[in-house]
C-alpha cells in the first residue's frame, strides 16, 4: 500500500521502524519531527510508513512462515514479526527507531537514521534520499 501511494504522488517511501513500546521513536517524533522543516518534508516529500515491529495482531494463518537470518529462526505469526524480519533482513538492523528511504522500485536509497535528537541530522538523512530519488 505505501509503495502504491508513493508511485502514485511521485514521491520516495519513507520507512519507520518503530514500535509501541520504542521511547526513543517518541522522543524522534517529539523532538524531531516537530521541527518546522522535519514536518514539512515529512508531509509534502515522502510518503511516511510505520511499520511497528512489535505489534502483536496475527497474521492469517496462510502467511505464518519460518525464515532464516544470522544463523536464528525467525517466526513470523504477527504484523510486528514480519516487520521486524524485515527489518533485520534487508537492512541488518534490530533497533529502533530505524529510517530508510525506498524507492518506486523498492531499492533503498541514500543512507539510514536511527536515534539522534538533532533534527539537522535527520534533516540531511532525509535530503540525501531525496537528492538521490530526484536524480
Amino acid at each position: 500500500e505505501g509503495l502504491a501511494a508513493a508511485q502514485a504522488e511521485g514521491k520516495p517511501m519513507l520507512l519507520d521502524f518503530t514500535g509501541w513500546a520504542c521511547v526513543n521513536c517518541r522522543k524522534m517524533e517529539e523532538q524531531v519531527w516537530s521541527d518546522a522543516e522535519v514536518a514539512a518534508k515529512l508531509t509534502e516529500d515522502v510518503v511516511l510508513v510505520s511499520l511497528y515491529v512489535d505489534d502483536r495482531t496475527a497474521l492469517p494463518e496462510e502467511e505464518h512462515r519460518v525464515e532464516q537470518y544470522g544463523g536464528k529462526d525467525f517466526r513470523i505469526k504477527t504484523i510486528g514479526n514480519k516487520w521486524s524480519y524485515l527489518q533485520a533482513s534487508r537492512f541488518n538492523r534490530n533497533a529502533q527507531p530505524f529510517y530508510v528511504m525506498i524507492d518506486h522500485d523498492g531499492n533503498h536509497i541514500g543512507g539510514s537514521a536511527g536515534y539522534d535528537p538533532d533534527a539537522e541530522l535527520f534533516l540531511e538523512f532525509l535530503d540525501e534520499g531525496l537528492a538521490e530519488f530526484n536524480r
